[in-house]
């Protein structure tokens, strides 16, 4: 069995994630899933329900992406800065908004702000540290100058 290489791993993560948070998003209104993934907020709301629908696609669509990056983890690093800003930034920015709005509840929020605080940490380290592999692969491939 291949060893999974450790470059992958944050990929795989924020497609696992963003896996489950499409199966979400087609879910009907009032779904135990919908409750699970959004705590702090009502899911019988037919405008949430429909709202989150639209977003399917593009969470669909993001899971290949980070997929897609995996394959070539370092040279595609940049996947995971975008997902870190903005999407995942954004996303928190939205759920600050419900909270401040009124329309979900801090206590319920706190669990997914945290883990995605936690995404955009994880991503961000990982992002600099694949770069820095990066730059030392460029390094070994420079043919050094020949000592007299």
């Amino acid at each position: 069995m291949r060893r999974l290489d450790r470059h992958v791993i944050p990929y795989y993560i924020g497609a696992v994630l963003d896996a489950f948070a499409a199966i979400v998003l087609v879910s009907p209104a009032g779904s135990p899933l919908r409750a699970i993934a959004n705590p702090g907020v009502d899911p019988a709301q037919v405008d949430f329900a429909d709202g989150t629908r639209m977003a399917f696609g593009l969470m669909l669509g993001w899971t290949l992406l980070l997929m897609w990056g995996a394959r070539r983890p370092i040279e595609r690093r940049v996947v995971l800065m975008l997902t870190a800003f903005p999407v995942v930034t954004g996303m928190m920015f939205a759920q600050v908004l419900d909270i401040a709005g009124g329309h979900a509840n801090a206590s319920g929020s706190a669990p997914t702000l945290l883990l995605e605080a936690v995404l955009v940490a994880t991503f961000t380290a990982s992002y600099v540290l694949l770069g820095r592999g990066d730059q030392a692969a460029r390094t070994r491939d420079i043919p050094q100058p020949a000592t007299s």
